[in-house]
């Protein structure tokens, strides 16, 4: 690499940023052996660090059982949330809804939840009373789903119904994902949790799956560090997820 452009480098770099890492006080230049020796790769690594800390990050895993795939035109059948922090999990929430409608016989056959289940459940406005309370209480920054855009596309819908215009936090898929940083022959849960030893417990239920989606994404955390991923604004770039089209299906169940 040429020297001079090397230092012209070195000095387009946030300055603050530089000295902080070399611990050089303020007036003081920049040591010669930094401006002419100091890896491009060093410099790579300050601007990955720049930004949220993934380990700072409340995340909120979750999963929604639903009557069919249409946003638009389907309800949320059961919500389960698993709220996380540096490998730690703060809280779990998980709810059965009242949707009022026939329950179709393929859901029952997958889900195992019935009509006589929901009788005494709370209505969808009740349930995402106590899910906002839950996301407050510990200032959870991101949501996490496996195939996001689907889960985003109920819960937008029904949030926006029952809340008026209060935001939910944005959305990280777990399913883009494990399909950058894992070799597999398809990206399901049940696939990604026979490779990776994941254990399951109350699979097609909603807590079930959401922790579940809390186990990879642990072990999706820990390989994007090697990748070089190590803030929440590098993720974003990644994984983020914008707004779902009302009809967007779901990957885990078209593997069913």
């Amino acid at each position: 690499m040429d020297a001079s452009r090397h230092i012209g480098t070195v000095e387009h770099l946030d300055g603050a940023k530089l000295r902080n890492w070399l611990r050089v006080p303020a007036g003081l230049p920049l040591p010669r052996w930094a401006r002419k020796r100091l890896a491009p790769g060093v410099l790579a690594e300050l601007e990955a660090r720049a930004g949220r800390r993934l380990d700072n990050v409340v995340f909120g895993m979750v999963d929604l059982e639903t009557t069919g795939l249409a946003a638009d035109r389907d309800r949320i059948l059961e919500i389960g949330l698993v709220v996380r922090c540096a490998g730690r999990t703060l809280e779990r929430y998980s709810t059965l809804i009242d949707v009022e409608i026939p329950i179709p016989a393929f859901i029952t056959g997958l889900t195992g939840i019935d009509a006589g289940e929901t009788i005494d459940a709370p209505s969808e406005a009740e349930a995402l009373r106590v899910f906002g309370r839950v996301l407050r209480r510990h200032r959870v920054e991101v949501l996490v789903a496996h195939n996001a855009p689907f889960d985003r596309g109920f819960l937008e819908r029904a949030w926006k119904n029952h809340t008026g215009s209060l935001p939910l936090p944005s959305f990280l898929c777990s399913l883009r994902l494990a399909r950058k940083w894992v070799r597999a022959p398809r990206y399901g849960l049940d696939v990604l949790a026979d490779q990776l030893g994941i254990p399951k417990h109350g699979r097609h239920r909603a807590l079930g799956d959401a922790e579940m989606t809390a186990h990879l994404w642990d072990e999706l955390l820990q390989r994007g560090r090697l990748h070089g991923v190590h803030t929440l604004e590098a993720l974003q770039k990644i994984a983020g997820v914008g707004h779902s089209h009302p009809r967007g299906q779901r990957a885990r169940m078209v593997d069913v």
